[in-house]
């Protein structure tokens, strides 16, 4: 079947009957040579208007595409980091194993500079120091760290806490804390994850994957310190 020529009339009769066909394909706007109408002095040309104003939402529209797809990318890519994190403390065997994992392999894994593991002093329940991984705390500290109700904080600078990260601390700017509770009772300790770069923590970010985190470790410090010996 011999095909017809397309022709001028044949387009403007198709813009005509579908009026919305450049709202809906703005990305054709660009090879177009539109018009500059002359209307006289203080008279808008609308056409224009119009044309730029689709032009400059289709490039916004495609900025906020590359930033979503960006963005996913990079959860992603946090999450898989994650998963192998807590892969690596679950398949630890043994306390001082778990505390190796933790503070050599999750930081690498993370982009984390240290990772401090603590534990309020107690004579019912001691913790092991795992030759002086495990830090000491004084009782009451956790609280006086993060209060009674707040189990996360998260500091943006100076959070290079000598208690809390040891010979590290110096190098620790900013930080993300977080209450352990793994024995219903004392002890009650803290993780802390430190950066040498201020500001990586914020308290207006969100902090479901460092409790995820959290929970794990606190699992794991259960399941080793409470196991029958």
């Amino acid at each position: 079947m011999e095909k017809t020529a397309l022709r001028a009339d044949d387009v403007a009769a198709y813009l005509a009957e579908h009026p919305d066909f450049f709202a809906n394909r703005p990305d054709l706007l660009d090879s177009l040579d539109m018009p500059v109408r002359e209307l006289g002095s203080g008279v808008a040309d609308m056409q224009q208007y119009v044309v730029a104003r689709l032009r400059d939402e289709r490039e916004k529209l495609r900025g906020a595409t590359s930033e979503l797809i960006n963005i996913s990318k990079s959860n992603l890519e946090t999450q898989s980091r994650i998963h192998r994190a807590v892969l690596a403390l679950l398949n630890a065997r043994g306390f001082e194993v778990f505390v190796e994992a933790l503070q050599d392999l999750v930081p690498e894994l993370l982009d984390l500079d240290a990772i401090a593991l603590c534990f309020e002093e107690s004579e019912d329940a001691p913790v092991p120091r795992c030759g002086g991984r495990v830090r000491r705390l004084t009782a009451g500290a956790v609280d006086q760290v993060l209060g009674e109700e707040n189990d996360v904080w998260l500091l943006p600078d100076n959070a290079g806490d000598e208690a809390i990260f040891g010979p590290q601390a110096d190098n620790i700017r900013s930080a993300a804390i977080v209450r352990l509770a793994p024995f219903y009772g004392d002890p009650v300790g803290l993780v802390a994850f430190g950066v040498a770069e201020p500001d990586y923590f914020s308290p207006a970010q969100a902090h479901d994957l460092i409790m995820f985190l959290a929970s794990v470790i606190e699992f794991g410090a259960r399941r080793w310190l409470t196991a029958p010996q």
